[in-house]
């Protein structure tokens, strides 16, 4: 077992997580509900954002019970109160949307930081230079994997933010199921068909952006 790759992989995994969730709090507090920013939730410490079981105890064993076939975690959920806002529905939308979209900004400054310090500069050939490949990596599978419409992922909320006010009860009735769904999707495979070419099309765009940087 490569315990250097664990590390370096676990250490992109918090940053990418806690990111995410700092980006929830933070578009929250700026559409005007304070409720994250008050727990300490704007912030980029892993420590404010873990949750023992979904982002420790849940991947480890998933990753020992499949081989590393299936890995799942997840943050504690920033709270935030939806009927301070001008819009509830399109403002939730907003609060969900800003984690992946913050997967999405991080995964392009680490292609351009890439670009920038490799493979002649200081981190060519080094475990930065690793380290920035499996940023890449974690926080492209993090905004997509966020961004399938289905509760209770961002996607999900996206999706009900955009929905009429009974589409919105009749979409809700799927969260009892979501956890469920999810697992079968990726026991099944069905998931990883469904992500990988999304997946690929950004990685090689991603790759390209930091290969023109390095000239």
């Amino acid at each position: 077992m490569d315990w250097v790759q664990i590390a370096l992989t676990a250490a992109a995994f918090l940053a990418s997580l806690s990111f995410h969730e700092a980006a929830h709090a933070w578009t929250a507090w700026r559409l005007g509900d304070y409720t994250g920013k008050a727990m300490g939730r704007v912030s980029l410490n892993p420590i404010r954002h873990i949750d023992p079981f979904g982002t420790i105890l849940l991947p480890a064993l998933l990753w020992w019970s499949t081989g590393g076939r299936v890995v799942f975690g997840y943050a504690k959920p920033v709270p935030y109160n939806p009927y301070v806002l001008k819009n509830p529905s399109l403002g939730s939308a907003a609060i969900a949307a800003a984690g992946p979209g913050s997967n999405l900004l991080l995964a392009t400054t680490c292609a351009i930081l890439l670009g920038l310090a490799s493979p002649g500069g200081v981190l060519g050939g080094s475990l930065g230079h690793h380290f920035l490949l499996l940023s890449i990596s974690v926080n492209l599978y993090l905004a997509l994997f966020n961004l399938l419409p289905l509760p209770p992922l961002d996607g999900g909320t996206v999706l009900a933010g955009l929905l009429g006010r009974d589409a919105q009860a009749a979409f809700a009735r799927i969260e009892t199921f979501g956890f469920i769904i999810l697992i079968v999707l990726m026991q099944t495979g069905f998931l990883g068909r469904v992500l990988h070419p999304a997946f690929d099309f950004l990685w090689e765009h991603l790759l390209t952006l930091a290969g023109s940087i390095r000239g």
